[in-house]
């Protein structure tokens, strides 16, 4: 499994990249890029953009430098504003409606286990308002509340491969007050349902197929949605009752949470890893081990792409969106 492999690379302080078949992308044009640090704050352009959308890309070739490239939206055009070092491998992330961006680190190491953490930067800032290394386990996506809960999707326990777990940190909390756990091999993306509070995980079992859980109102024992897809990666709700579970080698399958019948199958060039809304979840953005394509909802017509000279060796991990849905 292409989550696993990550794990596995990255806990040996190698850097990789990962490729799938997929067909040539239409292009957006950028305009003009630039970066911009002062301080602890990035450029104006990030403080007072309508849309920001920030991508990870922890794969820096040819040595290991980490960042969070900042872009701004201007309908089908965008702009690097700002970039955010972090060395610590970014994977899944999203924002709150305040603009704080979270996000889930696996860790890199060079010697012995990597620990993994969890960072929030406030809207702006190079530097973080909160850091969390959790004690036992390694996270790999995050969801917020309204609240400001989060809960974590972690990938595996430190210094294992597996079973991979949820953790839930009430707000302002660097423990959680709880961890969910289930049968499985990895824990690989997480949702939150706004309405309900409850949480929807992409999971692997202890096969290669990717399977879907829920967690009512955040609390329980797991239920089983009794789906089956390839290569398991970020898991979206969309507002209407429905999962879009991304299956690694190119294809958003969408679930009925009701009855988890497949409701519909959106082809993404090149692959598809994480996954974002617009704040009206009509376009949705697609990182795909090469760029972040651009796709409307929930028609699933290639509108563009977003390439800021990523690469199926440097390529883009979690995305986020602000302002959030």
């Amino acid at each position: 499994m292409l989550a696993a492999a990550t794990l596995i690379l990255f806990v040996s302080g190698c850097a990789g990249g990962a490729t799938t078949p997929g067909g040539p992308a239409s292009v957006m044009p950028p305009s003009s890029a630039g970066v911009y640090h002062s301080g602890s704050w990035m450029s104006p352009e990030v403080k007072t953009a309508k849309a920001l959308l920030y991508v990870g890309d922890p794969t820096g070739s040819p040595s290991y430098s980490g960042v969070i490239d900042i872009v701004a939206l201007h309908g089908l055009q965008y702009k690097l504003v700002g970039q955010i070092q972090d060395d610590a491998m970014p994977e899944g992330m999203t924002t709150d409606a305040a603009g704080n961006l979270y996000v889930a680190d696996l860790g890199v190491s060079t010697e012995g286990q990597a620990h993994g953490d969890i960072k929030v930067y406030p809207k702006g800032s190079t530097k973080y308002s909160r850091y969390i290394v959790p004690t036992h386990w390694v996270p790999n996506d995050i969801a917020v509340g309204s609240d400001g809960t989060m809960y974590v999707a972690n990938i595996a326990p430190f210094a294992k491969f597996s079973p991979g777990s949820v953790s839930i940190y009430p707000p302002a909390a660097s423990e959680p007050s709880r961890v969910l756990r289930l049968h499985n091999f990895q824990v690989d993306g997480i949702t939150l349902h706004a309405q309900t509070n409850t949480i929807y995980i992409s999971y692997q079992g202890n096969g290669s197929s990717g399977n879907i859980a829920e967690f009512k109102h955040s609390r329980g024992k797991a239920i089983d949605l009794g789906v089956s897809y390839a290569e398991p990666w970020g898991i979206l709700e969309d507002g209407s009752d429905n999962l879009l579970a991304l299956d690694g080698s190119g294809t958003v399958e969408v679930y009925s949470e009701a009855t988890g019948k497949l409701v519909q199958q959106i082809p993404v060039p090149n692959g598809a890893a994480w996954e974002t809304f617009n704040q009206k979840r009509s376009e949705l953005f697609v990182s795909n081990f090469e760029q972040v394509e651009v796709l409307s909802y929930p028609a699933g017509k290639v509108l563009g792409s977003i390439d800021e000279g990523w690469s199926s060796e440097n390529y883009p991990t979690g995305v986020a969106y602000w302002p959030p849905p």
